[in-house]
């Protein structure tokens, strides 16, 4: 005779099953009791975090209406308010209250308070110093510290260093990532008189948060640029915009910061490079992006809707608008040829 049957006799079987079930409904009522707790718990938290988000809501609703009555100091106060009580929770983030940081800067700079504004930047700056803006306001307190200093660093053409691009741009990563994502359509079923916001879930959340992080890389050099620049060291700005131009950016802003300085510095030939190489890289560029748009528009059967917004010289935006699908560029070519007609008279 078995261990279990000199243990439990002839009917070990019926036993141990139902020991077993018995085992199983403690089980399934404490795991039930758990969830429960787990769930009440987070219930609570939730409430809490919506009331004290509600009182920042509330303190944000009453600073826009001191604005509207033309009350800046007022509203400054009633913003710091809702900031104070936003960083002394434990359960709100930056997120939370970033609008009403960025209000009270906007104030200060429009009351001409740049002390308090100074201080505001700098205290903030070292708080918050992952948050996404805070690159912008680093390049802003630069601007309010240099903005009284003539200084700047004498330099001539040949003491600017070349840049050279990394193996695979971080443009062309950029690009290959948005070939990863989801092909845009032009909307093509949307149901007629529906806003094209229904889409926004063609997009998951993870594809724009990888997407920022790409972006985020350029936007460390052109903060680290424009400080620069408002420091008066112009070879430090410049060969910051030469990397972000040789790393594929496709935005004009480096390529219109480096006419800006060479206008300054009287650099004649090289604001006359920097204009032509600027309009053959958007031009470049636009055609890629004309191309593409037509290779969609003709897929999804939508070239009617495609040729409308290309012929009215309009943009095309992914979904949410997330980045340009085609830019014409049209005015900024015509001020660029403009210039470089007039730099060769």
């Amino acid at each position: 005779m078995g261990l279990l049957q000199r243990l439990f006799g002839k009917n070990n079987n019926s036993n141990l099953q139902k020991h077993s079930n018995d085992f199983q409904k403690k089980e399934l009522i404490k795991n039930y009791e758990d969830l429960f707790e787990k769930t009440e718990a987070l219930k609570k938290e939730n409430l809490a975090w919506q009331t004290e988000f509600n009182h920042i809501i509330e303190l944000r609703q009453k600073a826009q209406q001191l604005e509207k009555e033309i009350k800046p100091q007022e509203a400054i106060s009633v913003y710091l308010n809702s900031i104070f009580a936003g960083e002394k929770s434990k359960k709100l983030n930056i997120n939370n209250y970033a609008y009403d940081i960025e209000r009270v800067i906007i104030l200060f700079s429009k009351t001409q308070q740049k002390d308090e504004l100074k201080k505001f930047l700098e205290e903030k700056i070292d708080l918050y110093p992952d948050f996404q803006e805070t690159k912008k306001w680093a390049v802003r307190l630069s601007k309010l510290n240099n903005e009284e200093s003539n200084t700047e660093i004498s330099i001539s053409p040949t003491d600017i260093n070349d840049q050279q691009p990394s193996k695979i741009t971080m443009g062309q990563r950029i690009n290959d990532f948005k070939k990863e994502m989801p092909e845009f359509n032009f909307y093509y079923d949307l149901p007629l008189n529906s806003d094209t916001l229904i889409y926004k879930n063609n997009v998951p959340f993870e594809y724009s948060r990888k997407l920022r992080e790409f972006r985020d890389a350029f936007e460390t050099i052109k903060s680290s640029a424009k400080i620069a620049e408002n420091e008066g060291d112009y070879k430090k700005a410049i060969e910051a915009y030469k990397k972000m131009i040789v790393e594929e950016y496709e935005s004009p802003e480096p390529y219109e910061r480096l006419i800006i300085i060479y206008a300054k510095l009287k650099w004649k030939d090289e604001e006359k490079k920097i204009i032509e190489q600027a309009i053959s890289f958007f031009t470049n560029l636009k055609d890629k992006q004309l191309n593409y748009v037509l290779t969609l528009a003709k897929k999804y059967n939508t070239i009617e809707k495609a040729m409308e917004y290309i012929n009215q010289d309009k943009k095309i935006f992914y979904y949410g608008g997330a980045f340009e699908l085609y830019n014409p560029q049209t005015s900024r070519l015509t001020k660029w040829k403009n210039r470089v007609e007039k730099l060769n008279e």
